[in-house]
């Protein structure tokens, strides 16, 4: 996809990395840390369910996290962008397909 610059799926608990592809910058341990804080701080705030994906801006990039739930531990899929030559609506939507077809 246009402005894509990297993409990675991580174990969302050890942080050990399956497979990555491009250039975009990612510490995979890093982002399983995020996500398991953020989503252990929400329930402590009292939202129910599991953190599904996370989008973290900055001025000239972005980070997609998106949780794929799976027996055994959690798969995390991360996703780099340039910010001014990605859409991050399609980057969602299409790893929402994604996810889709890996819990199918």
């Amino acid at each position: 996809m246009p402005g894509v610059t990297g993409a990675a799926l991580v174990d969302a608990v050890t942080g050990l990395s399956y497979g990555r592809s491009g250039t975009g910058e990612m510490d995979a341990a890093e982002c399983s840390r995020l996500v398991a804080f953020v989503g252990d701080r929400l329930h402590l705030a009292g939202a129910q369910g599991e953190l599904e994906s996370m989008v973290i801006t900055g001025t000239r990039h972005q980070l997609v996290l998106r949780a794929l739930p799976r027996r055994g531990d959690p798969l995390l899929l991360m996703a780099a962008l340039e910010r001014d030559q990605a859409n991050l609506a399609l980057v969602l939507h299409q790893l929402d397909l994604y996810a889709e077809g890996a819990a199918g």
